[in-house]
């Protein structure tokens, strides 16, 4: 389950069919809670700063609560504390929607398709994903790929 805020309903509907797209192509069942929040520049400026220590705009912003997620993983995995019977909170993602809209022009496709490849990105950083090393972002982006390819989202 995602919980968004700032976004109309038809970005709602596009980042609920990426979710959805994310879980199915792991394999995993989607307990979990996964809160997004489309904001302004200032907002992830700030939020960039303060996390990363980068005082600049970025376009999205991912704060898992998990290190090392083995997928797919079981509800058993987590302790009482992590799950209350029904989900897991697994972090948090912040998409700036105006660098959103700027990437989506500079790459020459739609402003959905840049907000979905966001959502994505975040949903795998959320699941213990990272491209900061080589092998990484080759894996991480074959998953991207696959996903997108799942919900018709082409560049």
């Amino acid at each position: 389950m995602i919980r968004i805020s700032g976004a109309t309903w038809r970005e709602k509907r596009l980042i609920k069919r990426v979710e959805k797209a994310t879980f199915k192509h792991f394999g995993q069942p989607n307990f979990f809670v996964i809160d997004m929040t489309i904001v302004d520049e200032e907002t992830i400026r700030s939020l960039n700063a303060s996390a990363r220590g980068v005082d600049r705009v970025t376009d999205v912003l991912s704060f898992p609560c998990f290190d090392g997620l083995r997928l797919p993983v079981k509800e058993e995995e987590f302790s009482f504390d992590d799950y209350d019977g029904k989900r897991v909170l697994l972090g948090s993602i912040m998409i700036c929607r105006k660098r959103a809209e700027e990437q989506a022009r500079e790459y020459g496709h739609s402003f959905e398709r840049e907000l979905g490849f966001l959502s994505c990105h975040g949903f795998l950083h959320i699941l213990g994903f990272d491209h900061i090393e080589p092998e990484d972002e080759k894996v991480m982006i074959a998953h991207q790929k696959a996903v997108m390819d799942a919900v018709n989202l082409h560049r």
